[in-house]
């Protein structure tokens, strides 16, 4: 169903703020993080899962932590970033299993 609400939480900084949005809404979780978040050279390729610069760590959220997308891999691999909480936002779609998660947006260092 499209309209249902999911609601999570999202670590940024010294912050953490509950999202509550719809089933689809946008067309992946990057593009609902760069429009409630400002966060600088995010998203650089446009959601192709390219540059590694959408990552975010799940830290509560099973369902998203199964079965790795498209370049997701190849991409975690060159970012020497294949740890198992770590996904690309652009790679996960807005639905259910974003309910309750608990995810952070990594800051490079």
């Amino acid at each position: 169903m499209h309209n249902d609400i999911i609601s999570f939480h999202i670590n940024f900084g010294n912050e953490t703020k509950q999202v509550h949005t719809y089933t689809n809404a946008y067309r992946n979780l990057m593009h609902l993080l760069e429009d409630q978040f400002i966060v600088e050279d995010f998203g650089e390729c446009r959601g192709m899962g390219k540059c590694g610069t959408c990552m975010i760590e799940v830290i509560a959220a099973p369902n998203l932590l199964e079965g790795l997308q498209r370049n997701e891999m190849t991409t975690l691999k060159k970012a020497a970033m294949l740890k198992k909480n770590i996904r690309l936002s652009c790679q996960i779609f807005i639905n259910d299993s974003l309910q309750d998660a608990v995810l952070k947006i990594y800051e490079w260092q």
